[in-house]
C-alpha cells in the first residue's frame, strides 16, 4: 500500500520574544503565553489565502478503513487486565515515521498472558516485529502491564517509554540504535510496588509525562488503585534522567474512591504551565491545578461536581469552541462527558446540547478527521460495540454528529474491552490514522484515514528543539496556528487518552485555505518560534 508522503521536514531557527502588545481575544490571544513578534518571524513566502468559492470542494464523509492486514499487523494481539493494555504511536527510531508499541499483561478473566510489542514502521505503510532486536520484548516479558507514555524523558534527543505495570513501573531508556534498556533502579524510577491484594479486576496503573517545575525536563505521575493512599507517585526529573520522589511534597492525589484511569497533563487555565487531571472509574474526580510547581485541588471550584459520569475512562483536550481555552471530553460506561470551559476556571457539561453522549467510551481523541479546521472525537467502546466517531458541524455553538465504525469479532467477551486508541498519520498523507486495542488477545486494530478531503488544507507541526536546551524537547510546547483571523491550537502530550501516547506532533485542518497566514511554537519558558505564510500540506519540523 503505497501513500503520498508530504513536503520535506523543513527546520527553523528560534525567534526570541520581545515587546509587541499582545493580540486581542479574536486572534487566540487568550491561548497565548507571550504576545508575538509577528514583525520578526520568518516569511515563507508560501501562498496562505483562502480558496476562491469558486475552486473550493468540500471534504466527503468520514472514512476509516481497516487496513490492519495490509500493513503487517495481523498476527499482532494485545491482553491483559480488563483495565489494562496500553498505546504508544509515535516515532522511536528517528526517521520520522509513527512505530507502535503495545503494552500487555495477564488477563485476570482468562488467566492468559500476553507479549508486549514494538512494531517499526517501514515507511511504505508497513510495520516490522523488533521486539526482540529492540530489547522491549525481554525488558516487559512476564510484567502486567496497564499504560505507556512516550517522550525523552533524559534529554538525549530521542523519544524513552515509561510503562505503568505491576509490581512496579518500569522506564525503558532509548539508546538511539533500536534498543531500549531497563534502566528503573538505576535512574530512581518505578515507584511503589503495588499491594498484591489490590490487583484484581477492574485495578490500573496509568502514567503521563508533563513538566511540573518549568525546569525543561519531563517529570512522571502514575496513578493507581493499587498504591497506598494518595493512590499516585509523583518522579521530578534532576536532569539527564534521573528522578526523586516529590509525592509528599508535590500535592499530588486522587479521589480517596475508585480506579483512576483518565490521566493527563495539560494547561487548562491559559498560565503556561501544566495541570493534572485524574478521573477515577466508580470514584470521583480531581483536577490539579499547578501552582509553581506544586498541585492545588480546584474540582469543586471548576464546577466538576456538578457533572454526572459513574466510569470515567480516558480523556483528552482541544479548543472545539475557537474561543481561546481547552475544552475536554471524558469517555465513561455510559454518558461521555463534553466539559465547555468558561475561560474563567469553571466548566459546564454541554454533552446533551452537542450530541456526544456516546454508550460505553475507553480510548479517544479529538483530531480534525476531514481538516475543515474544526476537532472532530473518535472513541472506542468496549466489548463487541462499534467505534464511535463525533464529526464537527464546525459551530461556535458546538454540534456533532454520530457516525459508527465497525471493529473486528472480540475473541473473549467477556474480557474485550475496546481500553486503548493511539492517534498519529502514520503514512504521511496529510490525514490522522487510528490505532485501537483489547484486552482479551484480539488483534489490534489500524484504522487509515480515507476521508476525502476535497480542498481542505492540512498541516502537522513537529517540535524539535536541541534536547541541549529544552531537553523535554516539544512535549509541553503549544501550537497556534492562524487562518485568515482564526487561531487553532494544540498542546503537545505525552499520556493521554486511555493509557496511551499519541505521536509527539501537532495536526490540524485549514478547512478552505491554501495554508496559514501564520504559525508560533510556545514554550512555558517564553521561548518562541514564528512563522509567517506557511503552505498547507507539509509535515514541518520546527526547533
Amino acid at each position: 500500500m503505497e501513500s503520498p508522503r508530504l513536503a520535506p521536514a523543513l527546520v527553523l531557527a528560534v525567534l526570541g520574544a520581545c515587546g509587541p502588545e499582545p493580540l486581542p481575544p479574536d486572534l487566540g490571544g487568550d491561548a497565548l503565553w507571550v504576545p508575538l513578534d509577528l514583525d520578526a518571524a520568518i516569511d515563507r513566502g508560501e501562498p496562505s489565502d483562502p480558496i476562491p468559492p469558486a475552486e473550493q470542494r468540500p471534504a466527503g464523509a468520514l472514512t476509516l478503513v481497516d487496513v490492519s492486514e495490509a500493513a503487517g499487523l495481523g498476527a499482532v494481539v494485545s491482553g491483559g487486565n480488563t483495565h489494562g493494555v496500553g498505546l504508544a504511536f509515535t516515532d522511536l527510531d528517528g526517521d520520522d515515521w509513527a512505530d507502535i508499541v503495545v503494552v500487555s499483561g495477564r488477563s485476570n478473566v482468562s488467566g492468559e498472558s500476553f507479549a508486549s510489542r514494538l512494531l517499526r514502521n517501514r515507511g511504505d505503510g508497513t510495520f516490522e516485529d523488533v521486539s526482540a532486536s529492540s530489547g522491549l520484548g525481554d525488558a516487559l516479558a512476564g510484567r502486567d502491564g496497564y499504560s505507556v507514555a512516550a517522550g525523552d524523558l533524559d534529554g538525549d534527543g530521542d523519544v524513552d517509554l515509561y510503562v505503568g505495570a505491576q509490581a512496579t513501573d518500569v522506564l525503558l531508556l532509548n539508546q538511539g540504535d533500536g534498543r531500549f534498556v531497563d534502566a528503573t533502579a538505576e535512574r530512581g524510577a518505578g515507584g511503589p510496588p503495588s499491594d498484591p491484594s489490590l490487583v484484581s479486576n477492574g485495578k490500573s496503573k496509568v502514567v503521563s509525562l508533563g513538566d511540573l517545575d518549568d525546569d525543561g525536563d519531563l517529570d512522571i505521575v502514575s496513578a493507581s488503585s493499587t498504591l497506598p493512599y494518595p493512590g499516585a507517585y509523583l518522579l521530578r526529573n534532576d536532569g539527564a534522567g534521573s528522578f526523586t520522589d516529590i509525592t509528599d511534597d508535590s500535592g499530588v492525589q486522587i479521589d480517596p474512591q475508585g480506579n483512576p484511569c483518565a490521566v493527563m497533563w495539560t494547561d487548562y487555565d491559559n498560565d503556561g504551565d501544566r495541570d493534572l487531571w485524574i478521573w477515577n472509574d466508580r470514584g470521583g474526580r480531581v483536577l490539579l491545578r499547578n501552582d509553581g510547581g506544586h498541585l492545588s485541588e480546584l474540582s469543586s471550584a471548576a464546577g466538576l461536581d456538578a457533572v454526572t459520569i459513574t466510569h470515567p475512562m480516558g480523556i483528552d483536550a482541544a479548543d472545539i469552541d475557537h474561543d481561546g481555552d481547552l475544552d475536554y471530553y471524558v469517555s465513561n460506561i455510559g454518558n461521555n462527558p463534553l466539559l465547555r470551559n468558561n475561560g474563567d476556571g469553571t466548566f459546564v457539561d454541554i454533552t446533551r446540547l452537542a450530541g456526544t453522549e456516546g454508550r460505553y467510551g475507553w480510548g479517544l481523541a479529538f483530531e480534525d478527521f476531514d481538516a475543515d479546521g474544526w476537532a472532530d472525537i473518535f472513541v472506542a467502546q468496549e466489548d463487541d460495540r462499534p467505534e464511535l466517531l463525533f464529526h464537527s458541524r464546525g459551530e461556535p455553538v458546538p454540534a456533532f454528529d454520530e457516525i459508527e465504525v465497525p471493529h473486528p469479532p472480540v475473541r473473549n467477551g467477556s474480557a474485550a474491552h475496546n481500553v486503548a486508541a493511539a492517534f498519529a498519520d502514520y503514512d504521511h498523507d496529510g490525514r490522522t490514522d487510528v490505532l485501537t486495542a483489547r484486552t482479551d488477545g484480539s488483534r489490534i486494530t489500524l484504522y487509515r484515514n480515507e476521508t476525502e478531503l476535497g480542498t481542505h488544507g492540512t498541516l502537522q507541526v513537529v517540535v524539535a528543539p536541541p534536547p541541549e536546551e529544552i531537553p523535554a524537547g516539544g512535549v509541553g510546547a503549544r501550537v497556534a496556528v492562524a487562518t485568515g483571523e482564526l487561531v487553532q491550537f494544540r498542546d503537545v502530550t505525552a499520556g493521554q487518552s486511555r493509557a496511551s501516547s499519541n505521536e509527539l506532533s501537532v495536526r490540524l485542518g485549514l478547512g478552505q485555505y491554501r495554508g496559514a497566514s501564520w504559525v508560533a511554537v510556545l514554550w512555558p519558558s517564553g521561548r518562541q518560534t514564528v512563522l509567517r505564510n506557511v503552505g498547507a500540506g507539509q509535515r514541518l519540523h520546527i526547533e
